[in-house]
Protein backbone atom coordinates (compact mmCIF):
# COMPACT_ATOMS: atom_id res chain seq x y z
CA UNK A 1 0.00 0.00 0.00
CA UNK A 2 2.80 2.40 1.05
CA UNK A 3 4.73 2.16 -2.65
CA UNK A 4 1.18 1.89 -4.23
CA UNK A 5 0.00 5.56 -2.37
CA UNK A 6 3.45 6.98 -3.72
CA UNK A 7 3.67 6.29 -7.15
CA UNK A 8 0.16 7.24 -7.59
CA UNK A 9 1.38 10.43 -5.80
CA UNK A 10 4.09 10.75 -8.34
CA UNK A 11 1.53 10.46 -11.03
CA UNK A 12 -0.58 12.47 -10.44
CA UNK A 13 1.85 15.47 -9.74
CA UNK A 14 3.78 14.62 -12.73
CA UNK A 15 0.22 14.56 -15.00
CA UNK A 16 -0.72 17.52 -13.17
CA UNK A 17 2.62 18.68 -14.64
CA UNK A 18 2.09 17.68 -17.97
CA UNK A 19 -1.59 19.61 -18.37
CA UNK A 20 -0.02 22.81 -17.04
CA UNK A 21 2.67 23.02 -19.98
CA UNK A 22 -0.30 21.81 -22.59
CA UNK A 23 -2.67 24.56 -21.38
CA UNK A 24 0.10 27.13 -21.07
CA UNK A 25 1.67 26.10 -24.50
CA UNK A 26 -1.59 26.39 -25.97
CA UNK A 27 -2.16 29.72 -24.73
CA UNK A 28 0.97 31.28 -25.72
CA UNK A 29 2.53 29.31 -28.45
CA UNK A 30 3.23 31.68 -30.67
CA UNK A 31 4.48 34.58 -27.59
CA UNK A 32 6.85 31.78 -27.03
CA UNK A 33 8.13 31.50 -30.52
CA UNK A 34 8.52 35.15 -30.99
CA UNK A 35 10.09 35.48 -27.61
CA UNK A 36 12.94 32.82 -28.25
CA UNK A 37 14.13 34.78 -31.87
CA UNK A 38 14.28 37.93 -30.42
CA UNK A 39 17.07 35.97 -27.43
CA UNK A 40 20.52 37.02 -29.87
CA UNK A 41 19.48 40.60 -29.11
CA UNK A 42 21.77 40.92 -25.37
CA UNK A 43 22.66 38.11 -22.97
CA UNK A 44 20.15 39.91 -20.46
CA UNK A 45 17.55 39.78 -23.15
CA UNK A 46 18.19 36.25 -23.69
CA UNK A 47 18.00 35.03 -19.19
CA UNK A 48 14.65 37.46 -19.51
CA UNK A 49 13.10 35.56 -22.22
CA UNK A 50 13.89 32.68 -20.80
CA UNK A 51 12.24 33.01 -17.29
CA UNK A 52 9.29 34.67 -19.19
CA UNK A 53 8.93 31.46 -21.40
CA UNK A 54 9.70 29.46 -18.95
CA UNK A 55 7.29 30.89 -16.40
CA UNK A 56 4.63 30.72 -19.33
CA UNK A 57 5.11 26.97 -19.71
CA UNK A 58 6.24 25.90 -15.98
CA UNK A 59 8.69 23.31 -17.75
CA UNK A 60 12.49 24.36 -18.11
CA UNK A 61 13.28 20.96 -20.96
CA UNK A 62 10.76 22.20 -22.91
CA UNK A 63 12.46 26.10 -23.89
CA UNK A 64 16.26 23.49 -24.13
CA UNK A 65 14.55 21.46 -26.13
CA UNK A 66 13.30 24.02 -28.64
CA UNK A 67 16.56 25.94 -28.35
CA UNK A 68 18.77 22.95 -29.69
CA UNK A 69 15.84 23.19 -32.43
CA UNK A 70 16.68 26.93 -32.97
CA UNK A 71 20.47 26.46 -32.63
CA UNK A 72 20.29 23.26 -35.56
CA UNK A 73 18.13 25.75 -37.78
CA UNK A 74 20.72 28.41 -37.21
CA UNK A 75 17.70 30.83 -35.45
CA UNK A 76 19.72 31.42 -32.51
CA UNK A 77 23.34 32.27 -31.95
CA UNK A 78 25.02 29.98 -28.73
CA UNK A 79 25.66 33.30 -26.63
CA UNK A 80 21.47 33.83 -26.98
CA UNK A 81 20.92 29.96 -26.18
CA UNK A 82 23.15 30.40 -23.09
CA UNK A 83 20.73 33.21 -21.42
CA UNK A 84 17.71 31.21 -22.20
CA UNK A 85 18.75 28.38 -20.54
CA UNK A 86 19.88 30.51 -17.63
CA UNK A 87 16.68 32.55 -17.46
CA UNK A 88 14.50 28.90 -17.61
CA UNK A 89 16.29 27.50 -14.88
CA UNK A 90 15.34 30.55 -12.79
CA UNK A 91 11.62 30.74 -14.35
CA UNK A 92 11.36 26.47 -13.36
CA UNK A 93 11.52 26.88 -9.89
CA UNK A 94 8.28 28.70 -9.69
CA UNK A 95 6.33 25.14 -9.34
CA UNK A 96 8.57 24.35 -6.21
CA UNK A 97 8.23 28.00 -4.67
CA UNK A 98 4.09 27.34 -5.19
CA UNK A 99 4.57 23.80 -3.65
CA UNK A 100 5.99 25.16 -0.50
CA UNK A 101 2.71 27.28 0.36
CA UNK A 102 1.12 24.09 1.22
CA UNK A 103 -2.08 25.38 -0.70
CA UNK A 104 -2.99 21.73 -0.72
CA UNK A 105 -6.71 22.48 -0.09
CA UNK A 106 -6.76 24.19 -3.06
CA UNK A 107 -5.97 21.04 -5.38
CA UNK A 108 -9.59 19.74 -5.28
CA UNK A 109 -11.56 23.28 -5.52
CA UNK A 110 -8.87 23.58 -9.33
CA UNK A 111 -9.46 20.20 -10.48
CA UNK A 112 -13.45 21.11 -10.29
CA UNK A 113 -12.94 24.36 -11.96
CA UNK A 114 -11.05 22.94 -14.89
CA UNK A 115 -13.41 20.37 -15.53
CA UNK A 116 -16.20 22.99 -15.32
CA UNK A 117 -14.31 25.43 -17.87
CA UNK A 118 -14.24 22.40 -20.29
CA UNK A 119 -17.84 21.63 -20.11
CA UNK A 120 -19.14 24.52 -19.94
CA UNK A 121 -17.11 26.58 -22.43
CA UNK A 122 -16.40 24.86 -25.78
CA UNK A 123 -13.18 26.95 -26.63
CA UNK A 124 -9.69 26.58 -27.57
CA UNK A 125 -8.25 29.13 -25.35
CA UNK A 126 -10.96 27.93 -22.74
CA UNK A 127 -10.12 24.48 -22.84
CA UNK A 128 -6.48 25.64 -22.68
CA UNK A 129 -7.28 27.09 -19.34
CA UNK A 130 -8.79 24.28 -18.00
CA UNK A 131 -5.88 22.05 -18.63
CA UNK A 132 -3.92 24.92 -16.91
CA UNK A 133 -6.00 25.19 -13.91
CA UNK A 134 -6.52 21.07 -13.85
CA UNK A 135 -2.95 20.52 -13.84
CA UNK A 136 -2.08 22.72 -10.94
CA UNK A 137 -5.20 21.06 -9.15
CA UNK A 138 -3.57 17.67 -9.51
CA UNK A 139 -0.16 18.99 -8.28
CA UNK A 140 -1.52 20.32 -5.05
CA UNK A 141 -3.57 17.12 -4.03
CA UNK A 142 -0.50 14.80 -5.20
CA UNK A 143 1.00 17.10 -2.51
CA UNK A 144 -1.87 15.54 -0.11
CA UNK A 145 -0.71 11.58 -1.32
CA UNK A 146 2.51 12.23 -0.20
CA UNK A 147 1.22 13.35 3.40
CA UNK A 148 -0.63 10.06 3.51
CA UNK A 149 2.28 8.36 2.21
CA UNK A 150 4.48 9.28 5.26
CA UNK A 151 1.34 8.59 7.78
CA UNK A 152 0.81 4.51 6.08
CA UNK A 153 4.53 4.36 6.33
CA UNK A 154 5.99 1.54 8.74
CA UNK A 155 8.71 2.77 11.33
CA UNK A 156 10.91 0.36 9.59
CA UNK A 157 10.30 2.30 5.64
CA UNK A 158 10.91 5.44 7.62
CA UNK A 159 13.69 4.35 8.95
CA UNK A 160 15.09 2.97 5.46
CA UNK A 161 14.01 6.66 4.30
CA UNK A 162 16.12 8.58 6.79
CA UNK A 163 18.93 6.66 5.98
CA UNK A 164 18.98 7.34 2.37
CA UNK A 165 18.14 10.83 2.97
CA UNK A 166 20.38 11.63 5.33
CA UNK A 167 23.26 10.38 3.44
CA UNK A 168 24.42 12.99 1.21
CA UNK A 169 25.84 10.73 -1.19
CA UNK A 170 23.10 8.52 -1.23
CA UNK A 171 20.34 11.52 -1.79
CA UNK A 172 22.14 13.13 -4.34
CA UNK A 173 22.40 9.95 -6.20
CA UNK A 174 18.80 9.07 -5.70
CA UNK A 175 17.80 12.19 -6.80
CA UNK A 176 19.62 12.60 -9.81
CA UNK A 177 18.20 8.79 -10.75
CA UNK A 178 14.89 9.53 -10.24
CA UNK A 179 14.85 13.00 -11.42
CA UNK A 180 16.45 11.98 -15.08
CA UNK A 181 13.98 8.99 -15.12
CA UNK A 182 10.63 11.46 -14.08
CA UNK A 183 12.14 14.33 -15.82
CA UNK A 184 11.49 16.93 -13.50
CA UNK A 185 13.03 18.68 -11.12
CA UNK A 186 9.79 19.78 -9.31
CA UNK A 187 8.71 16.68 -8.51
CA UNK A 188 11.88 15.32 -6.71
CA UNK A 189 11.97 18.40 -4.80
CA UNK A 190 8.14 18.21 -4.26
CA UNK A 191 9.16 15.10 -2.28
CA UNK A 192 11.56 16.29 -0.08
CA UNK A 193 9.35 19.25 0.68
CA UNK A 194 6.77 16.16 1.43
CA UNK A 195 9.93 14.96 3.76
CA UNK A 196 10.35 18.02 5.50
CA UNK A 197 6.55 18.48 6.44
CA UNK A 198 6.27 15.39 8.58
CA UNK A 199 10.61 16.42 10.31
CA UNK A 200 12.48 13.54 8.62
CA UNK A 201 14.21 15.77 6.32
CA UNK A 202 15.90 19.39 7.12
CA UNK A 203 17.23 21.90 4.85
CA UNK A 204 21.01 20.26 5.44
CA UNK A 205 20.11 16.75 3.65
CA UNK A 206 17.25 18.39 1.68
CA UNK A 207 20.58 20.29 0.20
CA UNK A 208 21.86 17.28 -1.87
CA UNK A 209 18.83 16.63 -3.03
CA UNK A 210 18.61 19.78 -4.68
CA UNK A 211 21.78 19.46 -6.40
CA UNK A 212 20.98 16.20 -8.25
CA UNK A 213 17.61 17.03 -8.94
CA UNK A 214 18.85 20.02 -11.33
CA UNK A 215 21.89 17.91 -12.57
CA UNK A 216 18.86 14.66 -13.44
CA UNK A 217 16.49 17.98 -15.49
CA UNK A 218 19.40 17.87 -18.09
CA UNK A 219 18.33 14.21 -19.17
CA UNK A 220 15.74 15.50 -21.14
CA UNK A 221 17.69 17.23 -23.55
CA UNK A 222 20.84 14.81 -23.40
CA UNK A 223 18.47 12.42 -24.42
CA UNK A 224 17.78 14.89 -27.43
CA UNK A 225 20.91 15.43 -28.43
CA UNK A 226 21.96 11.89 -30.04
CA UNK A 227 20.62 13.04 -33.39
CA UNK A 228 21.51 16.46 -33.19
CA UNK A 229 24.18 18.71 -35.53
CA UNK A 230 26.93 20.26 -33.38
CA UNK A 231 24.84 23.48 -32.68
CA UNK A 232 22.12 21.55 -30.83
CA UNK A 233 24.29 18.94 -28.98
CA UNK A 234 26.49 22.32 -27.68
CA UNK A 235 23.24 23.81 -26.31
CA UNK A 236 22.70 20.45 -24.22
CA UNK A 237 26.34 20.18 -23.46
CA UNK A 238 26.02 24.01 -21.89
CA UNK A 239 23.07 23.35 -20.12
CA UNK A 240 24.51 20.25 -18.36
CA UNK A 241 27.82 22.37 -17.98
CA UNK A 242 25.89 24.98 -16.33
CA UNK A 243 24.57 23.10 -13.81
CA UNK A 244 27.89 21.10 -12.45
CA UNK A 245 29.06 24.41 -12.36
CA UNK A 246 26.70 25.16 -9.77
CA UNK A 247 27.18 22.26 -8.06
CA UNK A 248 30.32 22.53 -7.62
CA UNK A 249 30.19 26.23 -6.58
CA UNK A 250 27.71 25.07 -3.85
CA UNK A 251 30.37 22.76 -2.37
CA UNK A 252 32.76 25.38 -2.56
CA UNK A 253 30.41 27.53 -0.69
CA UNK A 254 28.10 24.66 1.22
CA UNK A 255 28.05 26.22 4.53
CA UNK A 256 27.18 29.94 3.51
CA UNK A 257 24.66 28.62 0.70
CA UNK A 258 23.04 26.49 3.51
CA UNK A 259 22.83 29.66 6.00
CA UNK A 260 21.66 32.15 2.96
CA UNK A 261 18.58 29.42 2.43
CA UNK A 262 18.08 29.18 6.38
CA UNK A 263 17.97 32.94 6.77
CA UNK A 264 15.53 33.37 3.92
CA UNK A 265 12.56 32.03 6.08
CA UNK A 266 11.54 29.69 9.37
CA UNK A 267 9.47 27.52 7.31
CA UNK A 268 11.73 24.41 5.81
CA UNK A 269 9.32 24.40 2.93
CA UNK A 270 10.24 27.78 2.22
CA UNK A 271 13.88 26.92 2.65
CA UNK A 272 14.22 24.18 0.79
CA UNK A 273 12.31 26.05 -2.27
CA UNK A 274 14.33 28.66 -1.55
CA UNK A 275 17.60 26.89 -1.60
CA UNK A 276 16.17 25.36 -4.91
CA UNK A 277 15.79 29.19 -6.16
CA UNK A 278 19.42 30.70 -5.09
CA UNK A 279 21.17 27.92 -6.49
CA UNK A 280 19.83 28.91 -10.06
CA UNK A 281 20.14 32.69 -9.67
CA UNK A 282 23.78 31.74 -8.17
CA UNK A 283 24.31 29.88 -11.41
CA UNK A 284 23.30 32.80 -13.66
CA UNK A 285 25.31 35.88 -11.48
CA UNK A 286 28.61 33.63 -12.09
CA UNK A 287 28.02 32.51 -15.72
CA UNK A 288 25.93 35.10 -17.82
CA UNK A 289 28.92 37.42 -17.46
CA UNK A 290 30.75 34.36 -19.54
CA UNK A 291 28.28 33.93 -21.99
CA UNK A 292 30.06 35.54 -24.67
CA UNK A 293 33.47 34.22 -24.17
CA UNK A 294 32.14 30.67 -23.85
CA UNK A 295 30.52 30.28 -27.07
CA UNK A 296 33.37 31.43 -28.97
CA UNK A 297 35.71 28.96 -27.11
CA UNK A 298 32.99 26.06 -27.37
CA UNK A 299 32.26 26.73 -31.02
CA UNK A 300 36.07 27.08 -31.95
CA UNK A 301 37.71 24.32 -29.79
CA UNK A 302 34.59 21.50 -29.08
CA UNK A 303 33.57 19.66 -32.26
CA UNK A 304 30.14 17.56 -31.11
CA UNK A 305 28.51 15.60 -33.86
CA UNK A 306 28.00 16.24 -37.48
CA UNK A 307 27.43 19.90 -39.25
CA UNK A 308 24.12 20.49 -41.42
CA UNK A 309 25.97 21.76 -44.77
CA UNK A 310 24.18 24.65 -45.31
CA UNK A 311 23.64 26.94 -48.41
CA UNK A 312 23.74 29.90 -47.13
CA UNK A 313 26.85 31.77 -49.52
CA UNK A 314 26.97 31.16 -53.13
CA UNK A 315 29.04 29.68 -55.10
CA UNK A 316 28.65 30.45 -58.11
CA UNK A 317 27.36 34.06 -58.43
CA UNK A 318 30.48 35.72 -60.02
CA UNK A 319 30.25 39.46 -59.56
CA UNK A 320 32.12 40.31 -62.28
CA UNK A 321 29.88 38.89 -64.85
CA UNK A 322 27.30 40.91 -63.50
CA UNK A 323 27.66 43.63 -67.11
CA UNK A 324 27.55 40.31 -69.20
CA UNK A 325 23.95 39.59 -68.63
CA UNK A 326 24.14 35.73 -70.90
CA UNK A 327 27.27 35.06 -68.97
CA UNK A 328 25.84 35.93 -65.44
CA UNK A 329 22.21 34.06 -66.35
CA UNK A 330 24.85 30.90 -66.79
CA UNK A 331 25.85 31.79 -63.43
CA UNK A 332 22.59 31.52 -61.94
CA UNK A 333 21.42 28.77 -63.29
CA UNK A 334 24.53 26.79 -61.70
CA UNK A 335 23.46 28.11 -58.37
CA UNK A 336 19.93 27.15 -58.67
CA UNK A 337 20.93 23.73 -59.83
CA UNK A 338 22.68 23.33 -56.50
CA UNK A 339 19.80 24.89 -54.71
CA UNK A 340 17.51 22.29 -56.43
CA UNK A 341 19.91 19.46 -55.73
CA UNK A 342 19.63 20.74 -51.85
CA UNK A 343 16.40 20.48 -51.75
CA UNK A 344 16.50 17.18 -53.27
CA UNK A 345 18.26 16.02 -50.48
CA UNK A 346 15.57 17.88 -48.11
CA UNK A 347 13.00 14.96 -50.05
CA UNK A 348 15.55 12.03 -49.19
CA UNK A 349 15.68 13.22 -45.46
CA UNK A 350 11.94 13.03 -45.19
CA UNK A 351 11.56 9.56 -47.42
CA UNK A 352 14.26 8.26 -44.79
CA UNK A 353 12.59 9.95 -41.72
CA UNK A 354 8.97 8.70 -42.76
CA UNK A 355 10.50 4.97 -43.00
CA UNK A 356 12.25 5.13 -39.88
CA UNK A 357 9.94 7.63 -37.64
CA UNK A 358 12.98 10.08 -36.89
CA UNK A 359 11.18 12.84 -35.37
CA UNK A 360 14.68 14.77 -35.10
CA UNK A 361 15.19 15.35 -38.71
CA UNK A 362 12.37 18.00 -38.48
CA UNK A 363 14.81 20.61 -36.99
CA UNK A 364 17.07 19.57 -40.29
CA UNK A 365 14.15 20.26 -42.54
CA UNK A 366 13.31 23.42 -41.10
CA UNK A 367 17.00 24.72 -41.10
CA UNK A 368 17.78 23.76 -44.71
CA UNK A 369 14.36 25.41 -45.73
CA UNK A 370 15.59 28.64 -43.85
CA UNK A 371 18.83 28.29 -45.88
CA UNK A 372 17.14 27.69 -49.48
CA UNK A 373 15.44 30.66 -48.48
CA UNK A 374 18.56 32.91 -48.78
CA UNK A 375 20.27 31.72 -51.10
CA UNK A 376 16.97 31.88 -53.32
CA UNK A 377 17.75 35.89 -52.08
CA UNK A 378 20.71 35.77 -53.13
CA UNK A 379 20.44 34.95 -56.56
CA UNK A 380 16.90 37.01 -57.08
CA UNK A 381 19.64 39.82 -56.30
CA UNK A 382 22.03 38.59 -58.58
CA UNK A 383 19.71 38.37 -61.78
CA UNK A 384 18.38 41.76 -60.55
CA UNK A 385 21.79 43.73 -60.79
CA UNK A 386 22.44 41.40 -63.88
CA UNK A 387 19.49 43.24 -65.52
CA UNK A 388 19.98 46.96 -63.89
CA UNK A 389 23.46 47.68 -65.62
CA UNK A 390 22.01 47.71 -69.37
CA UNK A 391 18.40 46.69 -71.48
CA UNK A 392 18.18 43.13 -72.25
CA UNK A 393 17.75 41.32 -75.15
CA UNK A 394 14.62 39.29 -75.36
CA UNK A 395 16.54 36.02 -75.12
CA UNK A 396 17.92 37.11 -72.43
CA UNK A 397 14.80 38.67 -70.41
CA UNK A 398 12.88 34.93 -71.39
CA UNK A 399 15.90 33.68 -70.05
CA UNK A 400 16.02 35.80 -66.73
CA UNK A 401 11.75 34.78 -66.71
CA UNK A 402 12.55 31.31 -66.98
CA UNK A 403 15.24 31.50 -64.35
CA UNK A 404 12.85 33.71 -61.88
CA UNK A 405 10.27 30.91 -62.45
CA UNK A 406 13.04 28.07 -61.53
CA UNK A 407 13.56 29.78 -58.14
CA UNK A 408 10.12 30.63 -57.26
CA UNK A 409 8.67 26.73 -57.72
CA UNK A 410 11.88 25.36 -56.33
CA UNK A 411 10.80 27.58 -53.44
CA UNK A 412 7.36 26.02 -52.89
CA UNK A 413 8.53 22.68 -52.83
CA UNK A 414 11.10 23.01 -50.19
CA UNK A 415 8.25 24.73 -48.28
CA UNK A 416 5.70 22.07 -49.27
CA UNK A 417 8.33 19.58 -47.76
CA UNK A 418 9.33 21.55 -44.78
CA UNK A 419 5.76 22.23 -43.55
CA UNK A 420 3.46 20.02 -45.17
CA UNK A 421 5.04 16.76 -45.85
CA UNK A 422 7.38 16.80 -42.34
CA UNK A 423 3.64 18.02 -40.70
CA UNK A 424 2.94 14.50 -41.95
CA UNK A 425 5.86 12.69 -40.46
CA UNK A 426 5.52 14.48 -37.30
CA UNK A 427 2.10 13.14 -36.89
CA UNK A 428 2.83 9.54 -38.03
CA UNK A 429 5.85 9.47 -35.11
CA UNK A 430 3.74 11.39 -32.44
CA UNK A 431 0.90 9.02 -32.68
CA UNK A 432 2.68 6.14 -33.38
CA UNK A 433 0.36 5.30 -36.44
CA UNK A 434 1.34 2.05 -38.56
CA UNK A 435 0.36 2.05 -41.83
CA UNK A 436 -0.87 -1.54 -43.19
CA UNK A 437 2.10 -3.24 -45.27
CA UNK A 438 0.50 -2.81 -48.38
CA UNK A 439 -0.16 1.03 -47.94
CA UNK A 440 3.01 1.74 -47.04
CA UNK A 441 4.55 0.27 -50.11
CA UNK A 442 2.21 1.63 -52.40
CA UNK A 443 3.55 4.96 -50.45
CA UNK A 444 7.00 3.94 -50.83
CA UNK A 445 6.94 3.31 -54.28
CA UNK A 446 4.98 6.29 -55.49
CA UNK A 447 7.46 8.34 -53.27
CA UNK A 448 10.59 6.74 -55.26
CA UNK A 449 8.91 7.85 -58.55
CA UNK A 450 8.33 11.68 -57.21
CA UNK A 451 12.28 11.28 -56.44
CA UNK A 452 13.10 10.23 -60.10
CA UNK A 453 11.03 12.46 -61.75
CA UNK A 454 12.49 15.65 -59.47
CA UNK A 455 16.10 13.89 -60.66
CA UNK A 456 14.94 14.12 -63.65
CA UNK A 457 13.36 17.27 -64.49
CA UNK A 458 16.51 18.94 -62.83
CA UNK A 459 19.05 17.05 -65.51
CA UNK A 460 16.51 18.45 -68.16
CA UNK A 461 17.02 21.96 -66.48
CA UNK A 462 21.00 21.84 -66.52
CA UNK A 463 21.13 20.44 -70.18
CA UNK A 464 18.81 23.15 -71.47
CA UNK A 465 16.93 19.94 -72.89
CA UNK A 466 13.30 20.06 -71.14
CA UNK A 467 10.71 17.91 -73.39
CA UNK A 468 8.01 19.25 -71.67
CA UNK A 469 5.40 16.30 -73.88
CA UNK A 470 7.46 13.57 -72.12
CA UNK A 471 7.25 15.58 -68.63
CA UNK A 472 3.37 16.21 -69.06
CA UNK A 473 2.48 12.44 -69.99
CA UNK A 474 4.60 11.89 -67.03
CA UNK A 475 2.41 14.41 -64.49
CA UNK A 476 -0.09 12.84 -65.98
CA UNK A 477 0.55 8.96 -65.11
CA UNK A 478 1.91 10.34 -61.71
CA UNK A 479 -1.66 12.14 -61.16
CA UNK A 480 -3.35 8.97 -62.11
CA UNK A 481 -1.28 6.68 -59.52
CA UNK A 482 -2.34 9.61 -56.66
CA UNK A 483 -5.91 8.03 -58.10
CA UNK A 484 -5.34 4.58 -58.02
CA UNK A 485 -3.47 4.94 -54.30
CA UNK A 486 -6.93 6.33 -53.04
CA UNK A 487 -8.65 3.80 -54.62
CA UNK A 488 -6.55 1.10 -53.02
CA UNK A 489 -6.63 2.81 -49.38
CA UNK A 490 -10.41 3.04 -49.87
CA UNK A 491 -10.98 -0.71 -50.55
CA UNK A 492 -8.62 -1.79 -47.50
CA UNK A 493 -10.63 0.82 -45.60
CA UNK A 494 -13.76 -0.67 -46.33
CA UNK A 495 -12.52 -4.72 -45.72
CA UNK A 496 -11.96 -2.93 -42.15
CA UNK A 497 -8.22 -3.01 -42.16
CA UNK A 498 -7.51 -1.69 -38.77
CA UNK A 499 -4.14 -0.10 -40.14
CA UNK A 500 -6.28 1.52 -42.67
CA UNK A 501 -8.92 2.81 -40.44
CA UNK A 502 -6.50 4.59 -37.71
CA UNK A 503 -4.13 6.12 -40.90
CA UNK A 504 -6.98 6.79 -43.33
CA UNK A 505 -6.16 10.77 -43.13
CA UNK A 506 -2.42 9.83 -43.13
CA UNK A 507 -2.30 7.76 -45.80
CA UNK A 508 -4.31 10.22 -48.02
CA UNK A 509 -2.59 13.41 -47.31
CA UNK A 510 0.77 12.26 -47.60
CA UNK A 511 0.46 10.61 -51.38
CA UNK A 512 -1.94 14.11 -52.31
CA UNK A 513 1.56 16.00 -51.06
CA UNK A 514 4.05 14.43 -53.01
CA UNK A 515 1.10 14.82 -56.01
CA UNK A 516 1.53 18.26 -55.62
CA UNK A 517 5.55 18.41 -55.42
CA UNK A 518 5.16 16.63 -59.03
CA UNK A 519 2.35 19.41 -59.95
CA UNK A 520 5.20 22.36 -58.65
CA UNK A 521 7.93 20.53 -60.60
CA UNK A 522 6.42 20.10 -63.60
CA UNK A 523 5.84 24.00 -63.86
CA UNK A 524 9.47 23.74 -64.25
CA UNK A 525 9.03 22.32 -67.14
CA UNK A 526 6.64 23.54 -69.24
CA UNK A 527 6.74 26.44 -72.15
CA UNK A 528 5.75 29.28 -70.13
CA UNK A 529 6.31 32.95 -71.94
CA UNK A 530 5.71 36.14 -69.81
CA UNK A 531 2.79 38.16 -70.96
Amino acid sequence: MFLITAVAGLALFLYGIDLINAGLSKLFSEQIKRFLHLASRSVLWAILIGGVVTILIQNSNTPVVMLMGFATSRLIDLKGAMGIILGADIGSTLTVQLISFNLYDLGLFLIAAGFLINILIKDQRAKAASSFFTGLGFILFSMQFFTTVMDIASPGQLDVSRLILNNPYAAFLSSLVLTSIIQSSAATIGLAISFANTGILGLDHAIPIILGANIGTCSTALFAMYKADSNGKRVAAIHLLFKIAGVIIVLLFYKPFMLLAESTSHNVSHQIANAHTLFNVLITFVLAPLASPLSKLLIRYIRIGREFQLPDTPLYLDESALSTPSIAFHYALKEIIRLAEYIYGMLEISYTSLSHNDLWNINELNAKNIAVERLASHIKLYLAHASASKTLSEDNAAQQFGLVTYLKNLEVVSDIINQNLSSEIVKKTTGQYRLSEEGWQEIKKYFQDVMKFYQDVISAIESEKTDSESFAERKKQLSQTELLLLKHHLERLNKGYRESIETSALHIEIVSILRRIVSQLSYMVEPVNPV
